[in-house]
């Protein structure tokens, strides 16, 4: 026995339907009223003079225009990238330049400790006790 399939309720609904006008009783109606065309799409005219827009012209390379638009794009992520790394590079150059700093501290400290034994030990020609060294 085979199974029967229910259609399920949807809460979609339709809108409203509204039937447009042929083209022929369109024209009736302008002509017959003597109505100005209100619709459609608005006419280019350009003077001689002027040439050709670029904007208008449906001849335009406007692969040109999109290569630019790119580079733009480009640059600009371009140049949130560096910053980033500008960023992140000056923390750590600071992290080293401190690391560095302390280092030196430390050196200069040793080095300082180191002279302060080498000038108990010996002072000039005398040592410390008051002898001269002879040998």
């Amino acid at each position: 026995m085979y199974r029967k399939i229910r259609m399920k309720k949807s809460g979609l609904t339709t809108g409203i339907v509204v039937e447009g006008e042929t083209i022929e009783m369109k024209i009736e109606r302008i002509v017959s009223n003597k109505e100005p065309i209100k619709d459609g799409a608005p006419e280019i005219f350009t003077e001689r003079s002027k040439g050709v827009v670029a904007a208008y012209n449906i001849r335009t390379d406007r692969w040109e225009l999109a290569v630019d638009a790119m580079d733009a794009i480009d640059k600009s992520i371009t140049a949130k990238r560096d910053a980033k790394a500008k960023e992140k590079y000056d923390k750590s150059e600071k992290g080293m330049k401190e690391k560095a700093d302390s280092e030196a501290a430390i050196k200069f400290k040793e080095a300082e400790a180191e002279a302060r034994v080498m000038k108990v030990r010996v002072v000039g020609d005398k040592s410390i006790q008051g002898e001269s060294k002879t040998e």
